[in-house]
């Protein structure tokens, strides 16, 4: 390992804000990727279907960024001025990258004849260039971040902040967010998140959240059918 890629050993075990949620957004930005590449630009159906996941995909990073500058940059700042502020600027072109998606998004769905297939490709390399980005941008919050986090704040207030970027997410965006992530991780991974969820959301609530996650009803300990839908 280099020194970018060195995490700090620690004898406190501590959360890693990053690495769930980061698996789930590389999971949805390759799957988005291929949509668009894949999509018949004159199927208007299919290219309204897309356009929707797309909009999706871009108001669950929007969240993502809010809550990441809120809860963690923030906070990070406060005990080393300036560390986060390269991951801060990063942030501010990703909304503008968003934005310039929406527009392209836009010029799709109003767009005619031959010139649908022009903006589809506009739309679909501009989202490429999207997620390169974006890639190398969350490698350096795992690797640079994290390990900042875990040095100048305590497992406790760790998990505090968790707690907050959780609690702040609202329901409809917690459903794209744990969809993505329970697609994204490993077996022994996914139970272990559906029984943290189950024991943190209360029983009545439980059922009919999972189900909007699953899209249909899902019992707890069908992991084959989870898996089957989702990824």
């Amino acid at each position: 390992m280099n020194a970018q890629t060195e995490f700090r050993a620690s004898h406190e075990e501590k959360e890693d804000l990053y690495y769930a949620v980061h698996k789930g957004l590389r999971l949805a930005s390759a799957r988005m990727l291929i949509a668009l590449g894949q999509l018949d630009p004159f199927d208007r159906g299919a290219v309204s279907a897309a356009l929707d996941r797309l909009s999706d995909f871009i108001v669950m990073g929007v969240s993502h960024l809010t809550h990441e500058n809120r809860e963690i940059h923030a906070l990070l700042d406060q005990q080393l001025p300036g560390v986060a502020d390269h991951a801060a600027d990063d942030h501010e072109h990703h909304v503008e990258a968003f934005d310039e998606l929406r527009q392209l998004a836009s010029d799709l769905a109003s767009a005619e004849g031959n010139d649908r297939p022009v903006r589809l490709r506009k739309l679909y390399q501009r989202f490429a260039l999207f997620i390169a980005d974006d890639f190398k941008h969350m490698h350096e919050e795992e690797t640079e971040i994290q390990p900042r986090i875990e040095a100048h704040f305590s497992g406790a207030e760790i998990t505090a902040i968790r707690e907050r970027i959780v609690g702040g997410i609202a329901p409809e965006k917690m459903v794209l967010f744990t969809r993505a992530m329970l697609a994204a991780a490993s077996r022994p991974e996914r139970i272990a998140m559906v029984t943290g969820m189950q024991a943190g959301i209360p029983a009545e609530v439980f059922p009919g959240f999972m189900a909007a996650v699953v899209g249909e009803p899902w019992q707890v300990g069908d992991w084959d059918k989870m898996e089957a839908v989702l990824c």
